[in-house]
This record gives C-alpha cells, structure tokens and sequence, in this order.
C-alpha cells in the first residue's frame, strides 16, 4: 500500500481497490515484495489499454509493469 499524501489520495486508493481479500490472504502470502523477479512474461495490449494502465500507474506514483504485476498476483491469490 503507498503512503498517501492527502486525505483524498488514501480514500481514492481504497475506491479503486479491491478489498474482498482483506482478513483472507496475508500480504505476506503475496509474492509483491520481493526484490528479484525469477521469470518474464510479455503481454501485448491494444494501445488504449496501455495508455489507460499507465494512467492509473502514475495516479498511484507506481510504473505500468508493476501495477500489472499487483494486478496479476491478486487476481491469481483470489483464485485459491
């Protein structure tokens, strides 16, 4: 979770984020931290999608690759 600088940065983060996991999965089962990656895996997306992820990246003050990566990880960590 980034440190919010206002008020309406944190109550925007958690509009836009989803909660159903909390209570459910420790942030310590999600593999988000760790420092060395093991594999790539390339996607390829239409332009507008990418120009929309990268959007939603900087208004978190993330890079596009990582916010993907949280994106993935919590979606497959759901799945369990």
């Amino acid at each position: 979770m980034p440190p919010f600088k206002t008020l309406d940065d944190e109550a925007t983060f958690w509009e836009t984020h989803d909660t159903s996991l909390l209570g459910k999965v420790s942030l310590m089962d999600l593999p988000l931290l760790e420092k060395e990656k093991e594999k790539t895996l390339t996607v390829r997306l239409q332009t507008s999608v990418k120009e929309k992820l990268t959007k939603i990246a900087q208004q978190k003050g993330i890079g596009p690759t990582t916010l993907a990566r949280m994106w993935i990880v919590e979606r497959i960590f759901a799945m369990k």
